[in-house]
């Protein structure tokens, strides 16, 4: 089982932190980044210049920008009547429902997803709605999710208005995404990508860097 809340985990000592079996790169973000080859000063120089000769340059992130900031903040929605919960207040009403809980994980997934038994999961307790007791999720689209319209026409229309695009941290292995990349193929935009392991679209690309996003973006100029 995969819990996506953004639970921490309760050792003996009452601390809140992870229990995680499968290894990960070293540091305080290094949990969620795969390991990555040393970076390649050409392929810098390469960058350097996609972005240098962009003048209308789109960038578009996935969850390569995320892992590498240690999964960032995200706020709590309500389905029943669209009530919207900071994640820390969520957390501390975890807290005060599961008192004595505590699990090991049995892996760590690329977005942050910790997997949990089924035995594990039976006694926690998830809070609902404090408005209405309504179900919650996190405010984010999850794989199978449908996008909302206004949002990927909006997408569309600024891959209409670039001139070239830029990916940053995506696998683009979900179509949401990778259709995009279909609309900037379409236009002729040349096409740079920032990610650690294969993407699907790296045979449009006309570049293609295998870095992490927080080492390699800094030593670039975007003037």
């Amino acid at each position: 089982m995969r819990m996506s809340f953004g639970l921490t985990f309760r050792t003996a000592k009452g601390r809140w932190v992870p229990n995680l079996s499968q290894q990960c790169s070293h540091g305080s973000t290094g949990l969620f980044v795969p390991p990555s080859p040393p970076l390649d000063s050409e392929k810098v120089k390469e960058l350097q210049r996609f972005i240098t000769l962009s003048k209308r340059l789109l960038v578009m992130t996935g969850a390569g920008i995320s892992t590498e900031s240690g999964i960032p903040d995200y706020r709590v929605l309500c389905l029943g009547c669209g009530e919207q919960t900071p994640r820390g207040a969520l957390q501390e009403r975890f807290e005060v429902l599961n008192p004595t809980w505590s699990a090991e994980a049995h892996g760590l997934a690329p977005d942050g997803d910790v997997f949990l038994t089924e035995e594990q999961v039976q006694s926690f307790r998830v809070p609902p709605c404090s408005r209405c007791g309504g179900p919650l999720k996190p405010d984010v689209v999850f794989f199978g999710d449908t996008v909302n319209p206004d949002k990927v026409d909006f997408v569309h229309k600024r891959v209409k208005e670039a001139d070239s695009l830029l990916v940053v941290g995506s696998s683009l292995q979900v179509y949401s995404g990778y259709r995009f990349i279909l609309t900037a193929q379409e236009k002729k935009l040349p096409i740079a990508i920032l990610n650690i392991g294969p993407t699907r679209s790296d045979d449009l690309a006309c570049l293609k860097l295998d870095s992490r996003c927080g080492e390699l973006l800094p030593l670039i100029d975007p003037r």
